[in-house]
């Protein structure tokens, strides 16, 4: 363990011991369901039924956020199946969020509206400032 912690220390990481299932259930909420999300997206937004002037309204927003949906179908299907459980417990939790955002939509209640998109403004900027990737994406 030391010899492989030394390795990825040697080439720049960060390691991070977890046990098999603590990493598991974060990689759910942190990777797949990005995953998932991401190819969601790019299907409802792309998809034929919808004009082609769809696709010329989709600039660097869509792009970033829809980016990891070109990665591997095999692969993405293989890491859903294999950590189903936790990525419908993160599923489940997301749509829960989406369901409440709906509900403020209907209700036309703009201060809902507002804490949602201020919640999740801090909570991004609080990671990205405490270097919480050190990837350059």
């Amino acid at each position: 363990m030391r010899k492989v912690q030394q390795l990825w220390k040697s080439v720049g990481s960060r390691v991070l011991r977890l046990t098999p299932r603590a990493h598991d259930e974060l990689v759910s909420r942190s990777s797949h369901l990005p995953h998932v999300i991401a190819a969601n997206l790019a299907s409802l937004v792309l998809s034929p039924g919808h004009p082609e002037e769809q696709g010329m309204l989709c600039a660097n927003g869509f792009r970033d956020t829809t980016r990891i949906a070109s990665g591997s179908p095999e692969m993405w299907r293989d890491i859903a199946v294999a950590n189903r459980v936790n990525l419908m417990i993160a599923l489940t939790r997301f749509a829960d969020g989406l369901s409440e955002f709906r509900r403020a939509l209907l209700r036309h209640d703009e201060q809902a509206i507002l804490d949602f998109f201020e919640q999740a403004r801090q909570r991004r900027d609080r990671w990205s400032a405490n270097a919480g990737s050190p990837s350059p994406e």
